[in-house]
C-alpha cells in the first residue's frame, strides 16, 4: 500500500492541525481508501490527515504481530469527582500560550485525541475527545522502553550484563562500528555513531536514519533496493567515542530487539508476549507492527487502547499488582533507570537541551530508553506526533496521552500535574 517516496518535499494532503474531534467516529470508505494509498514514510512526517489516519490504522499497511490480551482486564477504581476540577485547573506554559489542562485538551490546536491520569492504580482524569475508548493508537517512541523491558529482565537473570559489547552477543556485528559498543550504551544513546535520528538527518536522503526509516516501510534506498534495518547497522560509520554525547536513535534501539532475539531465542513478539504481555490485565491486544523482514519495530510502531498503554506505565510502580498477574519490571531495574549512567553533561551536550525545552523543567538526564528522569523520581518518554508517557513511581502517578502534532501542549503539564497530584490535604508536595 506504500507509495514511491518523494525525497523533494513532504507533502501531506492536508495541512496542520487535524481536526480529530471530526474523525473521533472513524473514516469514510473514501477516506480511507486514499490516506492508505497515500501512505509512505515521508508522508507521515509531514503530519497532517494521513498521519492522523495512519495512527489508528497501522496493521492495514504493515504486517502486524498481535500479541493477545490473555487475562481478565483489571477494573480500575475511579475517583474523578475529587480530582478532575482540580486538575483541568493546573496551569502550564506551553507553545500555544498559557492556558490550562481543560482548555489545552479542547483546544484544536492541541489534536488532543485522548487522555488518561492514574493516582495509586485509581483514575482521576479520563477523556477522549478525538479517539474511542476501544480504538488503538499509535505510541511512537514511547514504545522504546519495551525495548529496554527485555533486557532489563535479561539483566535481572544474568544472561547478559550492560557492560557487556554487542558483538559478545551478535556474531555478525563484530568488526563494525556498533560491534564494540556496550550494551548500556545502546539503552543510553550514546553510541558514538553515524546513527543520530534528528529534524536534520531525517531530510537527508542518505544519512542512516532516512535508510532505515524507508527500510522499514518497504522502500527503496537507491537502484530499487530495498534495504535492512540490520545491514543498515552494520554499516553504521564511528563519529566519536562512546558515551559522549546523547543522540537519539530509533536504529539504536532497534540493536536492543536484535540482542533480545539472539540471547533469548525467539522472535521479539514472542518473547514480548511470554515476558510481559502476557501478564497485564490489558482490555485489548497489544500491535506490535513489523518491517518487511519481519523485524519487530519495537522502537516506535507499536499500538494499543490508551487505558492499555497507562497498564504498561503502572508496570514500573509498586502498583503493578493492580495490572498484572507478576512483577515484569524489577526493583532492581527501577533503580537502575532513575540513576543515569551517564552524566547530566552528556545529556544536555546532545539532544538532551532538545528534551528540556519541550518539557520545561530540565531533569536529571535520560536513562536507559527514558527521555528524562527526574531528582523525584518522575520517568517521561516521548512519541513524535505529540505521545506521551510519563510516571512517578512512588505515588503511582501515571499520565498517557495521544495525540497527533509534532509537540503536544500537553508535555509542558506533566511535571505540574505531578505535583499537583502529590499534593494532600494541602501539605506540601513531597
Amino acid at each position: 500500500m506504500f507509495v514511491p517516496l518523494l525525497l523533494v518535499a513532504i507533502t501531506p494532503l492536508t495541512a496542520l492541525p487535524v481536526d480529530v474531534k471530526e474523525s473521533r467516529d472513524g473514516y469514510s470508505l473514501e477516506e480511507s481508501q486514499r490516506y492508505a494509498s497515500a501512505t509512505s514514510y515521508r508522508q507521515l512526517l509531514g503530519g497532517g490527515d494521513i498521519t492522523s489516519w495512519w495512527s489508528e490504522n497501522i496493521a492495514r499497511t504493515m504486517r502486524t504481530a498481535v500479541l493477545p490480551n490473555r487475562l481478565p482486564a483489571n477494573t480500575f477504581e475511579r475517583n474523578e469527582g475529587e480530582w478532575a476540577g482540580k486538575l483541568d485547573a493546573v496551569s502550564a506554559k506551553t507553545d500555544l500560550g498559557t492556558m490550562t489542562l481543560g482548555e489545552a485538551i479542547s483546544d484544536p490546536r492541541s489534536a488532543t485525541k485522548a487522555v488518561i491520569i492514574l493516582r495509586r492504580g485509581e483514575v482521576v482524569y479520563e477523556a477522549y475527545p478525538g479517539l474511542k475508548s476501544a480504538d488503538s493508537h499509535l505510541w511512537a517512541s514511547v514504545a522504546k522502553p519495551t525495548a529496554a523491558l527485555l533486557i532489563e529482565q535479561l539483566i535481572d537473570e544474568r544472561k547478559l550484563a550492560d557492560t557487556d559489547s554487542v558483538a559478545e552477543h551478535l556474531p555478525d556485528f563484530a568488526g563494525t562500528a556498533l560491534g564494540a559498543v556496550r550494551i548500556i550504551e545502546l539503552l543510553d544513546m550514546v553510541p558514538g555513531t553515524d546513527t543520530h535520528d534528528s529534524a536534520q538527518t531525517r531530510q537527508e536522503p542518505d544519512s542512516t536514519a532516512t535508510r532505515y526509516y524507508l527500510a522499514e516501510f518497504g522502500e527503496a534506498y537507491k537502484h530499487g533496493k530495498v534495504e535492512t534495518v540490520r545491514e543498515i547497522l552494520k554499516s553504521a560509520g564511528r563519529t566519536g567515542e562512546p558515551g559522549q554525547v546523547f543522540e537519539y536513535s530509533s536504529g539504536i534501539t532497534q540493536m536492543l530487539v536484535f540482542i533480545a532475539e539472539a540471547v533469548t531465542g525467539q522472535s521479539w513478539p514472542d518473547a514480548f508476549d511470554d515476558r510481559v504481555w502476557s501478564h497485564v490485565r490489558a482490555e485489548g491486544p497489544l500491535q506490535v507492527h513489523l518491517a518487511p523482514d519481519g523485524m519487530a519495530l519495537a522502537h516506535g510502531i507499536v499500538s494499543s487502547r490508551l487505558r492499555d498503554l497507562a497498564r504498561y506505565g503502572l508496570l514500573y510502580t509498586p502498583y503493578w499488582s493492580l495490572v498484572a498477574d507478576r512483577q515484569v519490571v524489577s526493583d532492581a531495574a527501577r533503580a537502575r533507570i532513575a540513576r543515569p549512567r551517564h552524566s547530566h553533561e552528556v545529556f544536555i551536550k546532545g539532544d538532551g537541551k532538545r528534551f528540556t525545552g519541550y518539557l520545561g523543567e530540565t531533569p536529571l538526564g535520560n536513562s536507559r530508553q527514558w527521555d528524562a528522569v527526574y531528582a523525584d523520581g518522575g520517568m517521561f518518554k516521548g512519541g513524535m506526533f505529540g505521545q506521551g508517557l510519563y510516571v512517578l513511581p512512588e505515588e503511582g502517578i501515571v499520565i498517557a496521552y495521544y495525540s497527533t502534532v509534532p509537540s503536544s501542549p500537553l508535555i509542558r503539564f506533566l511535571r505540574p500535574l505531578s505535583k499537583a497530584l502529590t499534593i494532600q490535604d494541602g501539605d506540601d508536595a513531597r
